[in-house]
């Protein structure tokens, strides 16, 4: 066996610097492998019959063989390479979807909920949060999965197929484990665990006793998903460069070797004695005199090593939940809060027509002075019956699917000549129900969000704007984030430029490893262009940290100076919906099931988003981007800023999609975006721009500066058209509340539109 060795970060420029915490938001498990490896950690080698040809042909490259790595390098290249092991031993290959790498394809809290699961929430020892899958299809849970397993059979073990937690000092055991059932149809899928399963308990509800949890990352099986969307993970240069230290030190097989040789192995005195004659003893000076002194310093060595580790133990233990530093770039490994303990509760009430001298463009929203705010309901945890779904875990289950209730009264038709009428009958949302009724109850779950614990808050990123371009790139060079997605842009294969909308970037139609693209880079120019070096550099990092499968995906990223910052993301060519429903206004005009999903799509994009602090800023049917199966992404991410950086022009059509209070002058906040969306689905509803339909009396159109005057005011809001269901109306007016503390959530109507 290879002689285990001390790698020092300080030492050797392929080490990964900064902090790190394993906690189960990421699965960058070779990165956690390599820090137990430098804590002292021992590990046994991994024995096979038969090494993959892929890590075999990546070690030969740095002239180092498989049995010459330690147990942690071994488990790290195998992972990193796109490589586990079954519970019988065999070694099978994982692949990812969308071009991810191996540190990427953990299902995070966020992730997972998003596909409409449940999870239990179960106390660590620490105090912290760790949960595991409660009510889950293996439909649902593959919405969110972002790997594919080699088949293979296997037996069900009973065991949680996605879990998250853990703990720092945590040595990942890798494993591949088959899980399947039947609940009204089969269902396989394949799960990476990190715990050995024989310590893992069993599916369902919390452990007895307070234990850490662990990583459980779902996967597809080869069988469900087409050949051509796989994708062999990359290898990281760090892990083969930490491969390759073990070249540097072993004997290449030899059977002699130097006393001079500062990486000889050195055995023990026993077995000196008995190879004296192979050359391969360590040469004793001075005879038994100096033997014995020899002897002794390696005594005191050792005490001296044993006292000092001890200490270190000790101070971890005393500082446990603080990452240790290694460098002066922070590793940030993906670790997105979790949903919002505050929830809004929507009541829409009576309010005045517009007064014949207005346009009218659909109705107007009123002040409420009856809604609950946020975290604002009076009523004790004791005084609601939750429906029979629900089921408690510890008083912490986080959503509980119930039926839907009989919706309110149909709109009532006003009177434009007569005194003001309701609109839209008094409706207030019912959570517990998700539905919209005359006799709201208080949400069933409400009680359950109070107890919670804070959560924890990501680190903000890096400031980009105002550095300059030259550090507004090193800032991008030390996110880990963005650092392992850096790609040669001359490796796109450029098929098509599109035409130019913006005169600081162009755009291109490419390919990059077999999959279509879209590159965006800075436009040539012969001098620096700040604000588009800037703007470029902070799209990236705001794209890096976020990932969910209703937003356009940022494959990577390159740039060798300031002049050539580009960006790779995935290309949709059915292009936005905006154009999609310009072309298809004949045929799409009616409210269909295509319509609903585009509608959560969006939601669930915006729930992801404003679970990490992110604000779109921009939801109009022309930023959401249509797959060929008319699943709707947004085509950007947004940012954490309450004041968008760049800001429309005064009167611009884009104000059409602006909240009021905004348009006012107030910070933007996601209560803001839930406006937009309320604009948008009567785009969606009408396959026209808002307040198309928005004229004076002489039949001209009313300026847009007008309209929107009336909105800063509440007097005006976009129309939907008389065949619009009626739930999707009232869903509308409910985000377009003119208070923004009375408008929905944006996971409160992933819960509605899931729930219908």
């Amino acid at each position: 066996m290879a002689l285990r060795r001390e790698l020092i970060a300080s030492v050797d420029a392929w080490a990964p610097t900064g902090t790190f915490k394993f906690d189960g938001s990421t699965s960058d498990l070779a990165l956690q492998l390599y820090l137990r490896s430098q804590d002292g950690d021992e590990i046994a080698p991994l024995i096979f019959s038969s090494i993959p040809d892929t890590v075999t042909s990546r070690l030969n490259e740095v002239n180092v063989a498989f049995e010459d790595l330690d147990g942690f390098a071994q488990r790290a290249v195998l992972w990193d390479s796109g490589f586990a092991m079954t519970l019988d031993g065999d070694v099978k290959q994982i692949w990812t979807l969308n071009g991810l790498s191996m540190a990427e394809i953990a299902l995070t809290l966020d992730e997972y909920e998003a596909t409409n699961c449940t999870a239990f929430k179960c106390t660590q020892p620490d105090g912290t949060a760790g949960f595991n899958n409660n009510l889950c299809t293996g439909t649902e849970i593959f919405r969110g999965v972002k790997c594919v397993v080699e088949e293979h059979e296997q037996s069900n073990r009973g065991l949680a197929m996605w879990s998250v937690g853990g703990e720092s000092t945590m040595i990942p055991e890798i494993e591949l484990v088959k899980h399947t059932w039947k609940d009204g149809e089969d269902y396989k899928v394949y799960a990476v665990h990190t715990l050995d399963v024989t310590s893992e308990r069993s599916y369902g509800g919390c452990p007895t006793t307070e234990t850490y949890g662990y990583l459980n990352i779902p996967c597809y099986g080869t069988d469900d998903v087409p050949a051509n969307e796989l994708t062999v993970p990359a290898p990281s240069d760090w892990v083969t460069s930490w491969a390759q230290s073990f070249a540097a030190n072993t004997d290449g097989g030899s059977s002699t070797g130097s006393s001079t040789n500062p990486n000889a192995k050195v055995s023990d005195s026993s077995a000196s004695s008995e190879d004296d004659s192979t050359g391969t003893s360590v040469v004793l000076l001075g005879g038994s005199v100096g033997g014995a002194l020899c002897l002794l310093l390696i005594i005191v060595l050792v005490a001296l090593f044993v006292v000092a580790r001890r200490r270190r133990k000790e101070s971890e233990s005393e500082d446990r939940g603080s990452p240790k530093a290694f460098g002066h770039a922070e590793l940030v490994s993906p670790d997105p809060t979790h949903w919002d303990d505050q929830r809004t509760t929507v009541s829409t009430h009576t309010r005045p027509t517009v007064d014949d001298s207005l346009p009218r463009s659909g109705s107007t929203v009123p002040l409420s002075e009856y809604s609950w705010s946020n975290g604002g309901t009076n009523y004790s945890g004791t005084s609601y019956q939750p429906g029979s779904a629900v089921r408690s875990n510890e008083g912490n289950f986080r959503f509980a699917g119930q039926s839907v209730a009989t919706r309110s009264s149909k709109t009532q038709e006003t009177d434009r000549l007569s005194a003001p009428a309701p609109a839209v009958s008094s409706m207030v949302y019912n959570e517990s129900t998700r539905t919209f009724g005359s006799k709201g109850a208080p949400p069933a779950y409400e009680e359950a969000l109070r107890t919670w614990e804070a959560k924890e808050l990501v680190a903000p990123l890096e400031r980009i704007r105002g550095l300059g371009p030259v550090n507004a790139l090193r800032v991008l060079a030390l996110d880990s984030n963005v650092d392992r997605r850096r790609l040669p842009l001359d490796q796109v294969l450029i098929e098509q430029q599109l035409p130019m909308t913006t005169l600081q970037a162009d755009s291109f139609i490419g390919r990059y490893n077999g999959q279509q693209v879209l590159l965006k880079r800075l436009a040539p120019s012969p001098n620096v262009n700040v604000a588009a070096v800037e703007e470029m550099a902070f799209e990236i990092q705001q794209r890096a940290h976020v990932r969910h499968p209703n937003l356009v995906h940022l494959i990577g990223a390159g740039w060798t100076s300031v002049h050539d910052l580009g960006m790779v993301v995935e290309f949709l060519p059915q292009g936005s919906l905006r154009t999609y429903l310009d072309r298809n206004q004949s045929s799409f005009r009616a409210w269909t099931t295509q319509k609903t999903v585009i509608t959560g799509g969006i939601a669930r994009a915006l729930a992801y988003l404003h679970a990490q602090d992110y604000m779109h800023h921009d939801i109009c049917a022309k930023n959401v981007l249509l797959t060929d199966k008319l699943e709707a992404k947004l085509a950007s991410c947004g940012s954490t800023e309450t004041s968008p950086f760049a800001a429309t022009i005064e009167n611009s059509r884009q104000d059409l999609w602006i909240a009021p209070e905004v348009l006012n002058g107030a910070p933007y906040s996601p209560a803001a975006d839930i406006y937009s969306f309320g604009v948008l689905l009567t785009e969606l509803d009408t396959c026209e721009m808002p307040y198309f339909d928005a004229r004076l009396k002489s039949g001209d159109a009313v300026e847009i500066s007008k309209i929107v005057a009336l909105v800063k005011e509440g007097r005006l809001r976009p129309s939907f058209s008389a065949e619009c269901p009626e739930f999707i109306r009232q869903l509308g007016e409910a985000c377009c509340q003119q208070d923004p503390e009375n408008r929905l959530t944006a996971q409160q109507i992933v819960q509605l539109l899931e729930g219908k």
